[in-house]
């Protein structure tokens, strides 16, 4: 008779087993393979990716005219068309054939017409022609004579000089139009966001490359960094000015720190592959991934006034500040030790902003109070359209008030233009945006529940909301200063849509002709021309492909560009995954989620389901636009359904009454709801198994379900939990992030109290384990606050924040437990994932446990590594395949 006993499973990857063998073929049917693997490898993203092409298009827009070209990409090749609104037509930029032909006989490499080797070129200012790099060398393109001619070796992106250095007043958003004049190119990305700062490396002095120098409006001057220390230069003379000398490190300007800067551009460059891999777009935050810079001047963050007499300058004195620590224990020829300065929620020393202003002509910076709450901090420095006056908003610690102020110069005599108050939840903000410089100026406001844009004059008193409703103005695309027109993207305004799908609107200043400029049931990034003609309107949904149309300066639809090629992954058997909405756990409140199925789904079968988890506050786990590489796709093709779903508490694009649901409960608010939704799906759909329910996220949704395996009642609910760097312990988690999000209690001066005076907190936020409402508080204290430091003057003592954890819950676990982290997660510290450990460790619980070696909160290049360690989970425990019988990784 053979016996075979279970391993005793310490860690993943650590098992310990008594196995008297069987015959291979007993053996196999002990442990059939019941999970679909094939399937899965079949539609993974590595392998989908080159089945998959152009899914947007990037306009370009010539010049003034109404012209634009981009380049697009489908199973027959590339090509770069011109498109003509007004007579609605597109046709090929150039002559593809003709190009390959004269690039192949010039730099004797044969060429595809429909695969060229490059996609981007550059246009001359005249646009007759336009260059472009390939096979090593730069080339020119004449459009009339339609010949070719080499200039030489191959450039890089044209640089230039360094930028000037933002004024106050009128300024820019990363997403809107840029001038018509200013666009020379056409292909590439493109498109993204650009990043901030710019310049140098190392501390308080920007990001990575770029020129060291911020210039003055008119080029006469320029500021730097160096050795933490700030310095101007009369470019006329070239005489230097050093401003200050008591610069040191964590009390900087900026200096150049060549080994902290390359460990963060390892970490950064881990990071931007786990971006990658997951579709995570955006710009480099200033500057490329190339080597490490050496000159010890940087871009010193300095904001010069219109007039070019006067820019003003913080300085964050971080000396105070405890440090966290990482050991690298990759690195050769033995481990290095990492540190930084990093303050945790509730900490009496965090980093203390000071403001400077320099005039031209001084030898030193003059120190500006504008101080009012403790531990506040400043955004949006701006001068208001002379060097006369400073405007900024200050908001206190709590981040439940702010203000924009006007300081008229040199008294530095401050006035209040208007102020921002809220309780019981956190208050966002965006910055000013004035119609012209030192008028009138575009203020965003939660104050009516939802995000909107007012109109104020210039002394700060109200004109007009310009928008308004139960739905969230979120951005400001574009400013028609001269036609009086704002142009915004929104969600959640369009009636039997997802109230997370963007669309872009316009609206006068004078309040009338508010329109939709983009319709349809789908998210929508839509681009504006320029010259505010026309509209590129890119849309798409998790369950509709792509499409690009062109419309015109009212909405109406012009012409159809594009529709992504999808046909190589159709004749692979892919299908969209489904969309629904189900109730909250409060009978009430619509929440919306993604559904995948296996590609041979049986509707006789039983599935177990899973749910992607991510809580928010500050967004959802749920995608929105078309995503046909996504993991939960993957992971369902084994023979599971998987979902993503939302929760009260999360994205704050529904309402902030919605966002607020987590505040003050910044560990249970969405599990409620995630159990209350899979429950409804069960009661819909028969083949859903709701005795077998598998939760998996990252970092905050890794710190979700680490609480669902262990929090009473989800702990019986949820059987199998895959944690990947999850905050588990928040109070040693970013201090700005989990004061704005939990809620900051304060001590106020003379009160004679240890604690604050609170109230108890209005009904509408978490209470009872259901989450509906009824029963005790599953939060000791849910409470709002009286505020103390609103007063004359600021009267706040000190604060207090105690952020309920997973640690707390370890005695409670059950089912089983995949938890990760990497060694330098300088975001969500690995003492996280360690302290869990240990509590679970002392409370004699099994679990499983996996360290990455050198990752930082991205996985970088073993993220395939990890999905596979999740799938076999997963598999293990929801289906009963062992699919971990020894060491080998790959079963093909």
């Amino acid at each position: 008779m053979s016996i075979a006993l279970p391993p005793i499973r310490l860690a993943r990857g650590v098992a310990l087993a008594v196995l008297i063998l069987l015959p291979s073929a007993a053996r196999s049917q002990e442990r059939a393979n019941k999970a679909n693997w094939e399937l899965a490898e079949k539609f993974s993203a590595a392998n989908l990716r080159s089945k998959l092409f152009t899914n947007a298009v990037n306009p370009r827009w010539l010049g003034q005219s109404d012209s634009l070209c981009y380049d697009w990409k489908d199973h027959t090749g590339s090509t770069f068309y011109l498109v003509v609104p007004a007579t609605k037509t597109k046709r090929p930029l150039f002559d593809h054939a003709k190009m390959a032909a004269q690039l192949s006989e010039l730099s004797h490499r044969a060429h595809d017409p429909q695969n060229l080797p490059f996609t981007q070129i550059t246009f001359s200012k005249d646009r007759k022609n336009f260059t472009f790099n390939a096979d090593s060398s730069r080339w020119e393109w004449d459009m009339a004579t339609e010949t070719l001619k080499r200039l030489g070796p191959a450039t890089g992106g044209g640089a230039g000089r360094g930028g000037r250095g933002q004024a106050g007043g009128v300024q820019r958003d990363s997403t809107q139009a840029p001038a018509a004049d200013s666009v020379s190119t056409c292909g590439g990305q493109g498109g993204g966001r650009a990043g901030a700062g710019g310049g140098g490396g190392g501390q308080g002095g920007g990001g990575r490359g770029g020129d060291f120098r911020n210039y003055s409006p008119d080029s006469s001057m320029f500021a730097f960094a160096r050795d933490h220390n700030l310095y101007v230069v009369k470019v006329s003379t070239k005489d230097t000015v050093q401003l200050t000398r008591d610069g040191v490190k964590n009390y900087s300007f900026g200096a150049r720190d060549t080994l902290q800067e390359r460990q963060q551009q390892e970490l950064q460059q881990q990071q931007q592959q786990q971006d990658d891999s997951t579709g995570v777009q955006g710009g480099d935050n200033g500057g490329g991934r190339g080597g490490v810079n050496r000159d010890p001047r940087v871009r010193a963050n300095v904001t010069w006034s219109q007039d070019s007499k006067a820019f003003a300058v913080t300085r964050m004195d971080n000396r105070k500040v405890g440090e966290l620590y990482l050991v690298n224990n990759l690195a050769n020829p033995r481990p290095t030790l990492m540190s930084y300065t990093y303050a945790m929620p509730g900490e009496a020393n965090v980093g203390q902003e000071e403001l400077y202003m320099f005039k031209v002509g001084d030898t030193k910076l003059t120190p500006i109070g504008v101080k009012k709450w403790k531990d506040q901090r400043v955004f949006d420095i701006h001068w208001n359209g002379t060097s006369e006056h400073l405007r900024m908003v200050r908001r206190d610690r709590t981040q439940r008030h702010f203000e924009l102020i006007d300081m008229a110069m040199p008294s530095q005599t401050v006035t209040q233009l208007l102020k921002e108050d809220v309780e019981s939840n956190s208050s966002e903000r965006q910055n000013v945006r004035y119609v012209k410089t030192g008028g009138d100026f575009l203020w965003w406001s939660e104050r009516s529940g939802w995000g909107h844009y007012y109109l104020y004059d210039n002394a700060g008193k109200l004109k007009r909301p310009l928008t308004s409703g139960a739905w969230r103005a979120e951005r400001i695309v574009d400013v028609d200063s001269v036609k009086g027109v704002l142009y915004v993207a929104g969600v959640g305004r369009e009636s039997g849509e997802s109230p997370y799908y963007t669309h872009l609107y316009r609206v006068n200043l004078d309040g009338t002709g508010f329109a939709l400029l983009d319709a349809g049931n789908a998210t929508h990034d839509s681009r504006l021309a320029p010259n505010k003609r026309w509209v590129v309107d890119n849309a798409s949904r998790i369950d509709m492909v792509p499409t690009a149309t062109l419309r015109d300066a009212t909405g109406k639809l012009v012409m159809d560009l594009e529709t992504m090629d999808v046909s190589q992954i159709k004749a692979l058997g892919w299908r969209a995954p489904e969309t629904f909405h189900v109730k909250a756990a409060d009978g009430v409140t619509d929440i919306y989620g993604n559904m995948w199925k296996p590609f041979d789904f049986d509707s006789t079968k039983k599935y177990p389901i899973i749910a992607n988890v991510y809580p928010g506050p500050q967004t959802e786990s749920v995608t929105f636009p078309f995503s046909p590489t996504a993991v939960p796709q993957q992971l369902a093709q084994l023979g599971f359904i998987v979902i993503q779903i939302g929760n009260r508490g999360g994205s704050p694009q529904r309402s902030q009454e919605y966002q607020g649901f987590s505040y003050y409960n910044l560990r249970d608010y969405a599990l409620a709801d995630k159990k209350s939704g899979i429950e409804q799906l069960a009661s819909i759909h028969k083949w859903i198994d709701i005795d077998r329910v598998g939760i998996y996220g990252h970092s905050g949704g890794g710190f979700l379900t680490a609480a669902a395996m262990m929090l009473p009642p989800y702990n019986e609910f949820f059987k199998v939990g895959v944690s990947e760097s999850g905050n588990h312990d928040n109070n040693v988690y970013n201090q700005n992030w989990r004061e704005q999000y939990h809620g900051l209690k304060v001590i106020a001066k003379g009160s004679g109290r240890t604690g604050v005076q609170l109230a108890w907190r209005p009904a509408g936020g978490p209470s009872g384990a259901d989450g509906n409402g009824s029963g005790g508080s599953n939060v000791a204290g849910v409470m709002a606050l009286l505020d103390g430091s609103i007063a004359d003057g600021d009267t706040t003592n000190a604060f207090q924040i105690r952020v309920p954890t997973t640690v707390d819950l370890a005695q409670n676990l059950k089912g089983n437990l995949l938890l990760e982290t990497g060694d330098m997660d300088n975001n969500v510290h690995p003492a996280n994932t360690i302290r869990l450990v240990n509590a679970l460790i002392k409370a004699n619980k099994r679990f499983d446990l996996m360290i990455l070696p050198g990752k930082p909160h991205g996985y970088g290049g073993m993220v395939p590594y990890t999905n596979r360690l999740m799938f076999e989970d997963f598999s293990e425990h929801l289906l009963g395949d062992y699919y971990r019988k020894d060491a080998s990784y790959d079963r093909r």
